[in-house]
């Protein structure tokens, strides 16, 4: 499974990046990942439930995520307000694999 994932906006406007890929992860991450993804129902999705990114107050974080999986891919933009409930841990979760990309110095 491959995913790229891009957080950005809030008071600081700090830009968050991760790009994995579950094949090349360490085993505890990857299932994690899988788990969180397969948990979220995201291929489930459709395009026009998830609302696209609306301006809204100024702490607001915008999301992009895109996830393939085999001959299944969903491309996803949406911010705090607009993100689907069932998005959530997998937001928290990738956002602290960015970080942690950033701390490894990658």
């Amino acid at each position: 499974m491959h995913i790229d994932f891009e957080s950005s906006g809030g008071y600081a406007n700090i830009k968050l990046k991760y790009h994995g890929n579950t094949d090349t992860l360490p085993e505890e991450v990857a299932d994690k990942l899988i788990q969180l993804v397969e948990s979220s129902r995201i291929f489930d999705l459709k395009e026009k439930e998830v609302i696209p990114n609306l301006s809204g107050p100024p702490d607001v974080l915008h999301y992009k995520l895109m996830v393939h999986e085999g001959n299944m891919r969903i491309s996803l933009s949406f911010n705090d307000i607009t993100a689907p409930d069932s998005l959530l841990p997998l937001i928290t979760f990738l956002q602290e694999l960015a970080w942690d990309q950033i701390r490894k110095g990658k």
